[in-house]
């Protein structure tokens, strides 16, 4: 690490492989996952404003409901037909939407293994039930707070990993280089949150 100064304020320069800007569900999983892939954890950051304050730890999203393939019973589902039904509701894209599809299962059992409790019947199939937006029966919940329970248990494996959580600050602007043919991002800008009161 190194260090250089402007106006007065004393700039600290950090590298990694990988850095994720927020600290909810989705930033945590990825940390974990870029782990799991074989980064090592002193390569991987995790900026966020304040730890456990966002909306995965606080209020989720789709009153708490985790969707998945379905898996039980009956329905006849696979990744296509999941996708189509992410589509038709108009915010994703075609690509995204089956790759959502197609890892929901992955990523579903990956957080029944980080010990998030979704119920079970007493054939060890993870129930489902059918919501407004989705004709089968792919979502799970464990209650109102689902998303919560998730963030802790991600939370939970990344503290046993040693990745750098950096709290309390606030991603400003990337750095690209406009010279590359991709206008790559190489680098981050970030401040403590009790400086840029200052």
């Amino acid at each position: 690490m190194s260090s250089f100064k402007i106006n007065n304020y004393m700039l600290e320069i950090k590298s990694y492989h990988s850095v994720i800007i927020g600290s909810g569900a989705a930033g945590l999983n990825c940390a974990l996952h870029l782990y799991d892939e074989g980064i090592p954890a002193n390569e991987i950051a995790i900026v966020t404003e304040k730890l456990g304050a966002g909306t995965s730890f606080n209020t989720g999203s789709d009153k708490q409901t985790y969707y998945k393939m379905s898996i039980v019973g009956d329905k006849k589902d696979n990744p296509y037909k999941m996708a189509q039904d992410l589509i038709a509701g108009g915010a994703m894209h075609g690509d995204i939407a089956l790759i959502e599809a197609n890892n929901s299962l992955r990523e579903f059992f990956h957080l029944i293994h980080l010990g998030v409790p979704f119920p079970f019947d007493k054939y060890g199939a993870y129930v489902g039930y059918k919501t407004d937006n989705d004709p089968k029966q792919r979502a799970t919940s464990i209650g109102p707070l689902t998303s919560q329970n998730m963030c802790e248990c991600l939370l939970g494996a990344i503290g046993e990993t040693g990745i750098a959580i950096l709290d309390n600050h606030y991603a400003i602007d990337l750095i690209i280089d406009n010279e590359s043919l991709n206008h790559k991002v190489i680098g981050l800008i970030t401040m403590k949150l009790d400086q840029l009161s200052h």
